[in-house]
């Protein structure tokens, strides 16, 4: 197996301007594909590795004011890295400074390179080799990651290659220190939350620690409780209806409406699944959302539904046109039930702001909260149409309006995560409320259509011309909702690629540091390799291997997303003995020496037999 000693990651791709009198200016922006998995990180498994534009070359760079054969980079025995400019017309920077041509120029972990119009990071683990005569201040950490003005430099710490086992990190606190013994506890107790709960690094300060254990106990019993009564709200007014459908349809009328609504509910499943590629949530953050549709939504939704619809029934006098009435009615549904649905989202958003990362996170919370409340409708329209539309319901609300209720929720969600992305505050008041007013009306559009073109039907229960007048109008009753669900897939798909982005851009400094290691960083821009590397961890090593396999990439990427959102603006958390980032790196080491060690040891059983 080929060893990495680095990495080179595409910066951006400009027009090269001379250098400034403070060095070469870089924003910070990273280059955002079009998709998430588009190749921008080469590594480099050589010790001489060729850069050109020709495709014989180990690093390809499709770039027209690229040479064929532009750069080489060598790792000397001594384990300094060198550039060197191939060619005198070819344009090489690293940091600013011009690079002649046939003179080796040294390189060390976080330097930009300019060849032809290409910016790139070299990025290369701190080993513990020879040191340049002539030292110079450690670059902090943010460098890469924030503005980064870099100075041009004659010479450069020397860079050892990737070792085959990187050393452990060291804790913050040393045995001995002041705060040593709570800072064990702390983590002792962090440590059976993971293996009992799921929970990584974010759920451990997503609550102040001025709550303390009996308050918190105190909430969980509030929200248990919440549930529970609205879940035997649910299980009763969905008992009225099976039992009503068991009588007039048989066993086979309530089967089909246990059945049915679940298709498009895992297919909904299914898909969050694959959109949440990057920063995954937490698995019991998934099942909550979906049960605040499923169970707290849909009892909310039904008594106060109820009552707004009485109080319009008295308004409104016995001869008032039929459309006010209809467009009242879908007013009705949208508003309360996308402001219920909402409510579970903006709880989430506030209590749990940590774990609600971008745009990505709003339309997966979303969709679950979506795929709980149409389960349970859904069953109900099943349930009492089963005997006389049957084939109609099939169509209209599976084949066509599977994503129906996630599409309207995921409006606001995707506005509401979008908040996340901006330091301007008009924005993050404004855009939400942009979200809420769309998926409100796009609720109630759709169902002023459907009450509409029934009550036409019933009107005029003969005419087949207004049968197929309320045919077509529930057909492009859809429309709204599918324009709606491609601004959706389009909000989506750049926010995946800036998920990839912010992996690339803010594991930088960790991969000079040995936290994050090369191999680690170029697998984790990509999220099909990554599951596939997975999924190999399942078949080889087991379940239990496979969620350490898991952890460990999830923890390196929650890494990444803290530093973006301190650079965004995020404050440090108050009244903690360490920083998220410390506690990261800190499981990322423990978790790397887990993976390690169970490894070897049943590599070692599989000799013995």
């Amino acid at each position: 197996m080929s060893q990495s000693y680095g990495v080179l990651r595409v910066v951006r791709m400009p027009h090269p301007q001379p250098s400034t009198a403070r060095g070469w200016s870089i924003r910070a922006r990273a280059p955002l594909a079009w998709l998430p998995d588009e190749r921008l990180v080469h590594l480099v498994t050589r010790r001489e590795t060729s850069i050109g534009r020709a495709l014989s070359n180990d690093i390809v760079l499709m770039d027209l004011s690229v040479s064929r054969e532009h750069a080489r980079l060598i790792l000397d025995n001594d384990g300094c890295w060198y550039i060197i400019n191939l060619a005198p017309h070819n344009v090489v920077w690293v940091n600013g400074q011009p690079i002649p041509s046939h003179v080796p120029f040294p390189l060390r972990s976080q330097d930009i390179i300019v060849l032809g119009s290409t910016m790139l990071q070299f990025l290369a683990p701190h080993g513990a080799g020879l040191q340049s005569e002539e030292q110079t201040e450690p670059r902090p950490t943010s460098s890469a990651e924030q503005s980064t003005q870099l100075l041009p430099r004659a010479q450069s710490p020397a860079i050892l290659p990737a070792p085959a086992h990187p050393q452990p990190l060291p804790a913050t606190l040393l045995p001995g220190q002041p705060g040593a013994a709570a800072c064990a506890s702390w983590e002792e107790a962090e440590s059976e939350d993971e293996n009992l709960l799921g929970a990584g690094v974010t759920m451990q300060f997503a609550l102040s620690p001025r709550l303390g254990r009996r308050m918190r106990w105190l909430m969980v019993g509030v929200g248990l409780g919440v549930l529970v009564i609205c879940a035997l709200i649910t299980l009763i007014l969905n008992s009225f209806i099976g039992i009503n459908a068991l009588a007039q349809n048989g066993a086979s009328g309530l089967l089909a409406a246990l059945t049915i609504p679940l298709i498009p509910a895992l297919g909904t499943l299914l898909l969050v699944n694959f959109i949440d590629r990057f920063e995954r949530e937490p698995w019991y953050l998934r099942l909550a959302t979906f049960l605040w549709g499923m169970v707290i939504a849909i009892p909310t939704a039904f008594f106060i539904e109820r009552f707004i619809d009485g109080v319009i029934m008295n308004l409104l006098e016995p001869g008032a046109s039929t459309i006010l009435r209809s467009a009242l009615q879908g007013l009705n549904a949208g508003f309360t039930e996308e402001t219920i649905k909402g409510l579970g989202l903006l709880l989430l958003f506030l209590v749990l702001r940590d774990q609600f990362d971008n745009i990505t996170d709003g339309i997966v919370y979303s969709a679950m909260i979506g795929a709980g409340f149409a389960l349970v409708e859904n069953f109900s329209y099943f349930a009492s149409g089963y005997r006389n539309s049957l084939v109609f319901l099939i169509i209209y609300r599976v084949v066509l309006g599977w994503l129906g209720h996630p599409t309207f929720t995921a409006c606001f969600g995707s506005m509401l995560g979008y908040t996340r992305h901006t330091r301007s505050r008009w924005q993050q008041v404004i855009t939400p409320l942009l979200g809420y007013v769309m998926a409100v009306m796009l609720h109630s559009f759709f169902d002023f259509v459907d009450i509409q073109a029934g009550a036409a039907v019933q009107a005029d229960p003969g005419n087949t011309h207004v049968a197929m007048l309320a045919l077509v109008a529930i057909i492009c009753d859809y429309i709204p909702p599918f324009i709606a669900q491609m601004l959706l897939l389009y909000l989506l798909i750049r926010s995946l690629a800036q998920e990839a982005a912010i992996i690339r851009e803010f594991l930088a400094s960790e991969v000079s540091n040995g936290v994050v290691t090369v191999d680690e960083y170029a697998l984790l821009q990509h999220s099909f390799q990554r599951t596939r590397q997975e999924r190999q961890a399942l078949w080889q090593y087991g379940f239990k291997h496979w969620l350490r396999v898991k952890a460990l990439y999830q923890t390196e990427i929650g890494l990444a997303f803290r530093k973006w959102h301190v650079s965004m603006g995020d404050g440090q958390k108050n009244g903690y003995l360490r920083q998220p980032e410390d506690v990261y790196r800190e499981r990322i080491r423990r978790l790397r020496q887990e993976i390690r060690a169970y490894e070897e040891q049943a590599r070692a059983k599989r000799r013995a037999t």
